[in-house]
């Protein structure tokens, strides 16, 4: 029995139910909602992602017993606006009593408005379909109608993914070659700047084979929740059970703009070479799991 307990207006085919979760991520789930329901005019708010499917990942360090790899709560707000989707991925003070109160499992909320959602759904792009399609309605105040999904056929649609990854994927190979050019120069920060545009393109890559969408935006940690939320192996990508781990993937996130233009910003060789690792990881699951999808495509 779920422990949400929510006067449901939707009467679509989306799920409503959490039985498949353990009684603490329901519980957890249920703070969650309290909060965002406190800060936001919640309309709507749908769990998608791995926690929705039933194949999240939790992989705990037996020496610290803290998470090495770990999948979020994925939660999309709903919005009426797109001024007001944008406040909500803007608020801090949700954001913080979030990381705050729900200490096991952490959350990433994105927010769109209704239009820009339909729209999606309308033009066949998978991230939108497989949140209608997978996910789960945690609070529906009847105000939103969802469209129908339009699909295309599976041949279109390898087709597409093949275009796609054949751009992306090439591009990231490409500046691996710039990468260990400037390696080379002792360029560390035009490096850190490469590595990360590197990245970028390898979460591109693996969005647009899987959804047909790529969110305009060049912050590795919002990108790197959208790719987990679709494959739950690139999890364990960027391992973030120490604080040197977690600080060394910040230095790459921020390498898109401070490596450029912060004369203060410092990255080592150790640290080039120890990114530069889990993104030839990367690269290797990205060229791996996006072609045995595009195969998949082939009926």
């Amino acid at each position: 029995m779920s422990c949400i307990s929510i006067n449901y207006t939707y009467h679509g085919t989306m799920k409503i139910e959490l039985d498949h979760l353990p009684e603490n991520k329901r519980l957890e789930l249920q703070h969650a909602l309290e909060i965002i329901r406190e800060e936001i005019d919640l309309e709507m708010l749908i769990l998608f992602g791995s926690y929705a499917r039933g194949d999240w990942v939790e992989d705990i360090d037996e020496a610290t017993l803290l998470p090495k790899y770990q999948s979020d709560f994925d939660l999309l707000v709903v919005t009426e606006t797109p001024r007001q989707a944008q406040r909500v991925e803007q608020n801090n003070k949700l954001t913080q009593r979030l990381i705050k109160t729900i200490h096991r499992t952490p959350v990433s909320v994105i927010a769109e408005d209704i239009k820009f959602v339909n729209k999606r759904v309308r033009k066949s792009q998978y991230f939108y379909i497989d949140i209608l399609k997978d996910g789960i309605m945690l609070f529906d105040s009847g105000k939103f109608e969802l469209a129908k999904p339009v699909e295309i056929t599976l041949k279109e649609r390898q087709k597409i993914a093949e275009g796609d990854f054949e751009f992306w994927y090439e591009k990231s190979e490409r500046l691996f070659g710039i990468f260990n050019y400037c390696i080379s120069q002792s360029s560390y920060n035009e490096a850190a700047f490469q590595l990360h545009q590197i990245t970028e393109c390898l979460y591109g890559t693996i969005l647009l084979v899987f959804t047909r969408y790529k969110p305009s935006t060049h912050d590795l940690e919002k990108l790197g929740a959208r790719v987990t939320s679709v494959e739950t192996a690139f999890l364990r990508v960027f391992p973030q059970g120490t604080d040197e781990e977690k600080r060394r993937f910040e230095l790459l996130r921020k390498s898109y703009v401070s490596a450029r233009y912060n004369p203060n910003f410092i990255i080592t060789l150790e640290e080039l070479e120890w990114l530069a690792e889990r993104v030839k990881h990367l690269q290797v699951l990205t060229e791996s799991l996006c072609k045995a999808k595009i195969e998949s495509f082939s009926g």
